[in-house]
């Protein structure tokens, strides 16, 4: 229906200028006939002309209106065809915003100049607009484009929606980290305390760099050095192992002491009992669209961390997932929690649970939202929780929160005395 009135509109257009040249031509035959017949009444009723003399006066009179009639209908023709014109664009302009269907029709260059210059229209500021284009054009860049530059990395290519990650921490060794091997000091203080987390989020990768979803089995990482990935995470180099950084869906910081990283080394020469421990320990669960992981390897990479290899049998040409993950892991006290948002983010909901009694916590948001950063979209509840929601906003590289953690200096007292 709507292709028929867009038909008809250009029917209607092509009459209407058929109609206005018929009627140019018109007047221009009855401007030349009038001049004729006028001249022909004046050689009447005043000094008889010879046929030649007549016909040099009609002449001369017919070129002087000709060449009045060129001057206008030049005229004519260029605010014509500027008026065209002006009318055209803008209904092209009217097609590519409100059927952006008619896009599909351009080239990808194409595409990126129709969006770089509305932006600058709108924007009318020449710096705004360049910072925009610079941020927006890494979002639309093709698969070609991530073969052909390096340089691109895995926050150039995917996004993440309904994004909700929860932390609860705990004080309590419980029988899940029996194993470990540093000691209760002799101050009855554990050198650890625990903590669950628990991360939902849906993704969408933009080009198939990044995207570690494309196989059945699917890695988590967990890193002993969380300067490391730290750095790994802003983008800068690191000499962190390549395998344990790159090609993870998700990487951990895994704190833990001397005595319990030799404990991994040495178990990753019995493989069954290196993933009884892990699945023990950790207790690892990843879900991706509602397909169930099962852990079919762990690996210990020395002095860099544990990779645990997940069995899922989901869609792996799809280019958008849901993801459920969840696992324990003891962490050294006086070390941060921190939440690393390194891709554009929609709909963050963080929220962290302790033991006010025992443990000391704070909060450092860096959410990169203008005012959504500030701490009124933060909160702490008397009972030990701190929480953020930010409903249908999106937070942009490289934004997070820090959490510090320490051991209350009350109960240090108490164990002094």
């Amino acid at each position: 229906m709507q292709k028929e009135n867009e038909s008809q509109k250009k029917e209607k257009n092509k009459a209407n200028r058929r109609d206005i040249n018929k009627g140019y031509l018109v007047l221009y035959l009855g401007v030349f006939l009038l001049v004729i017949i006028g001249e022909i009444i004046l050689n009447q009723l005043g000094d008889k002309f010879s046929p030649l003399d007549l016909a040099k006066d009609i002449i001369g009179n017919l070129m002087g209106v000709l060449a009045a009639f060129l001057i206008f209908d030049i005229a004519h023709d260029k605010i014509s065809k500027d008026s065209y014109a002006s009318e055209v664009s803008e209904q092209i302009l009217d097609t590519l915003m409100y059927h952006p269907e008619a896009l599909n029709q351009y080239e990808k260059e194409q595409k990126k100049v129709f969006v770089n210059a509305f932006i600058e229209s709108i924007v009318s500021d020449s710096d705004a607009a360049e910072m925009i284009n610079n941020h927006l054009n890494s979002y639309l860049l093709t698969d070609r484009d991530f073969q052909e530059n390096k340089a691109l990395t895995e926050k150039d290519c995917r996004i993440r929606t309904a994004f909700s990650y929860r932390f609860v921490l705990e004080t309590e060794r419980t029988a899940a980290f029996s194993s470990l091997r540093a000691p209760i000091g002799e101050d009855g203080l554990d050198p650890y305390f625990y903590m669950q987390e628990e991360l939902n989020y849906r993704v969408k990768y933009l080009a198939p760099k990044g995207n570690y979803t494309d196989r059945s089995e699917v890695k988590i990482g967990f890193i002993y050095d969380n300067a490391a990935l730290d750095r790994f995470l802003r983008g800068n180099k690191s000499e962190q192992n390549d395998e344990l950084l790159k090609n993870c869906l998700f990487r951990e910081s895994l704190d833990i002491e001397e005595e319990d990283r030799k404990l991994f080394a040495e178990l990753s020469k019995d493989k069954e009992a290196l993933i009884r421990l892990v699945k023990s320990m950790f207790r690892p669960h990843l879900n991706i669209d509602r397909c169930r992981g099962e852990v079919i390897d762990v690996k210990v990479v020395p002095d860099s961390g544990v990779i645990v290899v997940f069995h899922v049998d989901h869609d792996v040409e799809a280019m958008e997932h849901t993801i459920d993950i969840v696992f324990h892991i003891p962490k050294k006290w006086n070390t941060v929690v921190e939440v690393a948002l390194v891709e554009p983010t929609k709909d963050p909901k963080i929220s962290l649970s302790y033991n006010e009694d025992a443990m000391d916590v704070e909060m450092y948001s860096f959410l990169n939202k203008g005012e959504s950063s500030a701490y009124e979209n933060t909160s702490e509840n008397e009972n030990g929780v701190y929480s953020i929601s930010l409903s249908e906003e999106w937070v942009f590289p490289i934004s997070g929160v820090v959490f510090p953690v320490r051991r209350d200096h009350r109960l240090l007292q108490d164990k002094n005395q």
